[in-house]
Protein backbone atom coordinates (compact mmCIF):
# COMPACT_ATOMS: atom_id res chain seq x y z
CA UNK A 1 0.00 0.00 0.00
CA UNK A 2 1.05 3.44 -1.06
CA UNK A 3 2.41 5.41 2.40
CA UNK A 4 1.84 9.22 1.91
CA UNK A 5 3.53 11.47 4.11
CA UNK A 6 2.13 14.79 4.65
CA UNK A 7 3.82 18.16 6.23
CA UNK A 8 2.74 19.10 9.55
CA UNK A 9 -0.08 21.84 9.17
CA UNK A 10 -2.47 19.54 7.22
CA UNK A 11 -3.95 17.72 9.92
CA UNK A 12 -7.34 17.63 8.28
CA UNK A 13 -6.45 16.69 5.30
CA UNK A 14 -4.67 13.50 6.86
CA UNK A 15 -7.73 13.05 8.68
CA UNK A 16 -9.73 12.89 5.40
CA UNK A 17 -7.34 10.68 3.74
CA UNK A 18 -6.91 8.43 6.54
CA UNK A 19 -11.25 8.01 6.73
CA UNK A 20 -10.70 7.49 2.55
CA UNK A 21 -8.32 4.25 3.81
CA UNK A 22 -4.77 5.67 3.00
CA UNK A 23 -1.87 4.84 4.82
CA UNK A 24 -0.42 8.29 5.89
CA UNK A 25 2.46 9.62 8.44
CA UNK A 26 3.69 12.99 9.27
CA UNK A 27 6.49 13.76 6.96
CA UNK A 28 8.82 14.15 9.90
CA UNK A 29 7.68 11.06 11.58
CA UNK A 30 8.17 8.53 8.07
CA UNK A 31 10.51 5.99 8.52
CA UNK A 32 8.96 4.07 5.71
CA UNK A 33 9.10 4.49 2.11
CA UNK A 34 6.50 6.78 0.75
CA UNK A 35 4.98 7.32 -2.74
CA UNK A 36 3.40 11.12 -2.40
CA UNK A 37 4.16 13.82 -0.44
CA UNK A 38 1.59 16.49 0.06
CA UNK A 39 3.50 19.95 1.64
CA UNK A 40 1.98 23.14 3.15
CA UNK A 41 4.98 25.26 1.86
CA UNK A 42 7.13 24.94 -0.50
CA UNK A 43 10.32 26.08 1.63
CA UNK A 44 9.90 22.66 3.78
CA UNK A 45 10.95 20.62 0.42
CA UNK A 46 14.60 22.00 0.84
CA UNK A 47 14.81 20.51 4.55
CA UNK A 48 12.89 16.65 3.58
CA UNK A 49 15.04 13.60 3.25
CA UNK A 50 13.02 10.61 3.23
CA UNK A 51 13.23 6.97 1.63
CA UNK A 52 10.83 6.93 -1.57
CA UNK A 53 8.87 4.24 -2.38
CA UNK A 54 11.10 3.53 -5.92
CA UNK A 55 14.16 3.77 -3.67
CA UNK A 56 15.29 6.86 -4.05
CA UNK A 57 15.99 9.51 -1.94
CA UNK A 58 13.97 12.54 -1.47
CA UNK A 59 16.53 15.17 -0.99
CA UNK A 60 17.09 18.52 -2.68
CA UNK A 61 19.69 17.63 -4.65
CA UNK A 62 18.07 14.43 -6.02
CA UNK A 63 15.03 15.51 -8.10
CA UNK A 64 12.62 13.86 -5.84
CA UNK A 65 12.78 10.82 -8.91
CA UNK A 66 9.89 8.22 -7.46
CA UNK A 67 8.56 10.77 -5.24
CA UNK A 68 4.60 12.71 -6.04
CA UNK A 69 4.98 16.71 -4.48
CA UNK A 70 1.82 17.87 -4.15
CA UNK A 71 1.04 21.33 -3.15
CA UNK A 72 -2.11 20.69 -0.35
CA UNK A 73 -2.78 23.97 1.29
CA UNK A 74 -5.29 25.36 -1.27
CA UNK A 75 -6.64 21.81 -2.16
CA UNK A 76 -9.73 19.91 -1.42
CA UNK A 77 -9.59 16.02 0.25
CA UNK A 78 -10.87 15.19 -3.39
CA UNK A 79 -8.52 17.02 -5.87
CA UNK A 80 -5.62 15.38 -3.56
CA UNK A 81 -6.95 11.82 -3.85
CA UNK A 82 -7.32 12.15 -7.66
CA UNK A 83 -4.22 13.38 -8.00
CA UNK A 84 -2.54 10.71 -6.12
CA UNK A 85 -4.58 7.81 -8.01
CA UNK A 86 -3.41 9.67 -11.63
CA UNK A 87 0.29 10.27 -10.01
CA UNK A 88 -0.25 13.15 -11.41
CA UNK A 89 -0.36 17.02 -10.40
CA UNK A 90 -2.05 19.69 -13.15
CA UNK A 91 -2.01 22.25 -14.17
CA UNK A 92 1.36 22.87 -14.04
CA UNK A 93 1.10 26.65 -15.94
CA UNK A 94 -1.87 28.30 -15.55
CA UNK A 95 -2.81 30.20 -19.11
Amino acid sequence: MKVIAIERGLEELKQSLEEKGYNTVFADEADTPVSVYIYKDQNALEQVSFQSSTGSRLQEDSGAAGVLLIPGSDKTPEQIIAMIENRVYTPLFYY
